[in-house]
């Protein structure tokens, strides 16, 4: 299946393997954020040389997320926060390209954190594993199915639950391997230091 294109930059800002899960609302809300300092600075992909995630703090609990693949640079705002005592990021970018009409939703992302230190060990919930969920049984979780063009293998799906529906969903499946198997392993760069007015809480 190509990957799922809604002119939604952090699809393009992630460059992971097969098609990415993407929701209109957050993954979390107020009561459920959490700030780690140990999150900021540069991190390097561990298979990916050329790949880099850079945290700073942004406002009182967010970072902000610049991510580095090659020539290609994103930025976006990420809130690490907790549900059940597991630790999840929210990956959202409201940045819309000039030119684009109309102009594309906002979007989030979710990555479920295995780890923070001293590798950072992350995972995206599964595409293909929700999308032959959502086969199996589309009133599992409220989204709309998109089409790019006649040919049915362009077919992809955004997540229009809301955060509840969103949440209860996931915490369900904490424990289902298929869901979470796409995983990443960055270290922390330590010649790499992020600006001292950055890390300031």
């Amino acid at each position: 299946m190509k990957k799922f294109a809604l002119s939604l930059l952090v699809v393009v800002a992630i460059a992971l393997t097969g098609c990415l899960v993407i929701s209109v609302y957050p993954f979390y809300t107020p009561k459920d954020v959490v700030f780690e300092s140990g999150l900021i600075g540069s991190w390097t992909n561990r298979t990916e040389a050329n790949e880099r995630w850079i945290f700073a703090k942004e406002n009182t609990n967010a970072y902000r997320l610049t991510y580095v693949s090659g020539d290609k640079t994103n930025v976006m705002q990420a809130h690490l926060f907790k549900l059940k005592g597991q630790a999840f990021l929210d990956l959202f970018t409201a940045e819309q390209k000039d030119g684009i009409f109309p102009p594309p939703i906002p979007s989030h992302l979710l990555m479920r954190v295995f780890e923070l230190s001293p590798t950072l060990r992350m995972a995206p919930l599964g595409y293909e594993w929700l999308a032959g969920v959502l086969e199996k049984k589309p009133k599992a979780l409220r989204h709309h199915v998109v089409s790019g063009s006649n040919n049915k293998d362009d077919q992809g799906f955004v997540l229009t639950a809301d955060t509840d529906e969103l949440q209860r969903f996931v915490l369900k499946h904490l424990q289902t391997k298929e869901a979470w198997t796409n995983q990443s392993e960055l270290r922390l760069d330590t010649a790499v230091a992020p600006p001292a007015a950055e890390t300031k809480k």
